[in-house]
């Protein structure tokens, strides 16, 4: 599959640091989340400067967006295992958790294409529509970052769709997805 990511938009990423480990659990289960980085990308994609939407189509069908039927919205997180100390690494496309296996290299393959792309971009190509920035769908791409933080939802998207946001998450996201690949590969 060789995908050409030209036809992007509205789109947005947000990343914070997590100073401290903090424990969490979830689904009766404790976890550590562990100092670092933790960052998610949404993109439009569009047919505009070539047939992107329809190259990306079979990843949308298999992991549909509940808000746009166009779009993706991929992070990374990783927690630890309090009891054996193992790190759990996590991969999301449209809030469907991604293992990596047979099946599914052909999805990080696609999703490593497109954050290289986003994050090799020229500045003028990152287009966001402003009348998007208020919409339900922009809110909710970034919605649980608000939950762990004093910040608004709205100041939060304003900073999440800007271009060195989406660039430096792109770049970010890139280097997590293309190191995956790469263990697969060669494990």
């Amino acid at each position: 599959m060789n995908v050409s990511f030209k036809g992007v938009k509205n789109v947005g990423s947000y990343f914070f640091e997590q100073k401290e480990a903090k424990p969490i659990v979830y689904e009766n289960q404790r976890y550590i989340v562990p100092k670092g980085r933790y960052m998610n990308l949404y993109a439009e994609l569009t047919n505009i400067d070539g047939n992107d939407l329809d190259e990306f189509e079979p990843v949308l069908k298999a992991f549909p967006n509940k808000n746009n039927k166009n779009a993706v919205n991929i992070s990374y997180n990783y927690f630890i295992n309090p009891d054996n100390g193992k790190k759990i690494k996590i991969y999301t496309i449209n809030d469907n958790i991604l293992e990596m296996n047979d099946i599914t290299f052909k999805v990080f393959n696609s999703i490593f294409k497109l954050t290289k792309k986003i994050s090799e971009m020229p500045r003028e190509k990152l287009t966001v529509d402003n009348s998007f920035l208020r919409t339900p769908e922009a809110m909710d791409a970034f919605y649980s970052y608000s939950l762990n933080k004093e910040e608004k939802i709205c100041d939060i998207v304003d900073k999440a769709f800007t271009r060195d946001y989406a660039q430096t998450s792109a770049a970010m996201l890139c280097k997590r997805f293309e190191k995956a690949l790469i263990k697969y590969i060669y494990s």
